[in-house]
């Protein structure tokens, strides 16, 4: 397989810093929030002079901020931990590909012929990548991997195929655009099943982003 890096454009990137700097600033405006409430309630409970409350009630939500922004971060990550293996549930570790996706590849490989060799270790890497990812108890990583590869993967391969461009040049750029975007997919389910896991989660969300845009162009195009 061609293990040349792939990396996002700036905009992408863009886009993944401007979603981690809201997701910190909510964080922190919640976590606030709740401080600011607890330390108005400490203020009338252990003060009787307006002036004492409103120093007691500053003091407190200041004080308080920051644990109420690390318990945040904990339920968010308990709640995302959730959300995957609710997912997981629906799709069964041991479930095999199906027929339909196997003849879309197939059809894949009629398509570009003179990247069997690539497809095939594409294909195999993958395989090899869902065996793995599904025997990792409770990580919702990797667990996230493995909806794409049952579910989207499949959806965004049969959706390429059937809306190929009428003409010759046309197809060879979108299938060469397809198999392009399966390849990155692969690299990072391999990484992420060899434990190289530096930057998975920044590279999973454009990855994630990059098929639902092109779910999305299919839809749109119904």
């Amino acid at each position: 397989m061609d293990m040349r890096p792939s990396y996002p454009t700036l905009n992408e990137r863009m886009t993944s810093y401007f979603e981690r700097g809201v997701r910190i600033a909510t964080r922190f405006a919640i976590a606030f929030g709740l401080s600011t409430l607890t330390g108005i309630g400490i203020g009338v409970a252990v003060a009787d002079n307006v002036l004492a409350q409103i120093f007691v009630t500053l003091l407190s939500a200041f004080a308080l901020w920051i644990p109420f922004v690390v318990g945040v971060a904990r339920f968010e990550a308990w709640r995302d931990a959730r959300r995957h293996r609710k997912a997981l549930a629906a799709v069964p570790i041991a479930q095999r590909a199906s027929r339909e996706f196997q003849q879309d590849w197939q059809r894949l490989l009629s398509l570009a012929p003179a990247e069997r060799s690539r497809l095939t270790a594409i294909k195999a890497s993958i395989d090899r990548s869902r065996l793995a990812l599904g025997k990792a108890d409770l990580d919702p990583d990797a667990h996230d991997l493995c909806v794409l590869i049952d579910r989207r993967l499949p959806e965004l391969v049969r959706h390429e195929l059937e809306d190929l461009a009428p003409d010759d040049a046309g197809r060879r750029r979108q299938v060469g655009e397809l198999i392009d975007l399966v390849e990155q997919f692969a690299r990072h389910c391999g990484r992420q099943r060899d434990g190289l896991s530096s930057g998975s989660a920044r590279e999973a969300a454009i990855l994630r982003r990059r098929f639902e845009a092109r779910l999305t162009d299919h839809r749109d195009g119904l």
